[in-house]
């Protein structure tokens, strides 16, 4: 390994580690939103994430690994009821409008991928292993200003509009 490969691993390393010391502090960890309870999502398990955080997450792996499954077609309007999503999230509306805007997402989507997202049962660890692997910048008023549910959202709908015919 290179010296320059070497310093990268370093302090990507170091900034993981002081990212997750500061997150498990409370005091200086990103503004994550509570697990929204919805009656088709778990978030009942430990560090669960919002349904529109799992969702977020799911579809953003299958864009990676199996685009086929969101069919290209549909991806642009796909990205503008998500960008409505974002837009909830990121003014804290109630968890009904979201939990609706998410639905009007959800039901875009094929019954199987949305079940193989739900079993997933992703955490607050894969969404900030997300964060990190797509160089999420920290803004300026620190990392309690971030808002990550939001970041997920707004990271798939570039996704989808990245990818749309």
């Amino acid at each position: 390994m290179t010296l320059h490969g070497h310093f990268r691993r370093s302090v990507l390393g170091a900034a993981l580690l002081a990212m997750m010391a500061f997150g498990t502090s409370g005091c200086m960890g990103p503004a994550m939103g509570p697990a929204m309870p919805d009656t088709d999502w778990q978030t009942d398990y430990e560090d669960a994430l919002s349904p529109h955080t799992q969702l977020a997450l799911g579809v953003l792996k299958v864009l990676k690994e199996e685009p086929e499954r969101v069919p290209a077609a549909r991806r642009a309007e796909l990205a503008q009821r998500w960008q409505a999503l974002a837009k909830l999230i990121e003014a804290k509306a109630q968890a009904a409008d979201i939990n609706a805007a998410r639905r009007t997402v959800e039901a875009m989507l094929e019954r199987e991928l949305l079940d193989e997202i739900k079993e997933e049962r992703t955490t607050r660890g894969d969404l900030m292993g997300f964060m990190m692997s797509s160089g999420v910048r920290i803004p300026k008023g620190g990392m309690s200003s971030l808002n990550p549910d939001h970041v997920a959202a707004v990271k798939t709908v570039e996704a989808l509009n990245k990818t749309a015919r």
